[in-house]
């Protein structure tokens, strides 16, 4: 599977002004599988995925989602860290291209787009590794 770049990526907003990030779905079905791998679940809506290496697919990913996000929506919480230190966090949706709807700005159907959605949150910390979860 090719790497995700950010020039895939578009950042946009929901109806309620939140960032969104919309990936070829390709890339959004196999980080969408990742996210709900190893789920450490916390309860209360906090959960955490198992930590994925910096060589890893899923890492690279992250660092372009990183990449488009800085760029589109700089104040975001958590991205300004990026830039500086390298690591941050993002709670923004991100979802496969064919679920979401550009023009309403919404998820076209959103039972049916499970396998296209992220689930919450990435990070990446100092060590190089990344995460998904909240």
């Amino acid at each position: 599977m090719s790497e995700l770049i950010p020039e895939q990526i578009t950042i946009t907003v929901d109806q309620w002004h939140r960032p969104v990030a919309v990936l070829p779905d390709r890339i959004a079905i196999r980080l969408a599988v990742s996210s709900r791998e190893s789920i450490r679940d916390y309860g209360y809506c906090h959960f955490e995925s198992r930590r994925f290496d910096a060589d890893t697919f899923e890492t690279r990913a992250i660092r372009a989602l990183f990449e488009a996000v800085v760029q589109a929506y700089p104040e975001a919480q958590g991205v300004g860290q990026y830039r500086t230190y390298d690591v941050g966090y993002f709670y923004g949706s991100i979802v496969g291209a064919s679920g979401w709807d550009m023009a309403v700005r919404t998820w076209k159907d959103y039972a049916a787009t499970e396998h296209l959605r992220v689930r919450r949150g990435i990070h990446l910390h100092h060590d190089g590794r990344s995460h998904f979860g909240s």
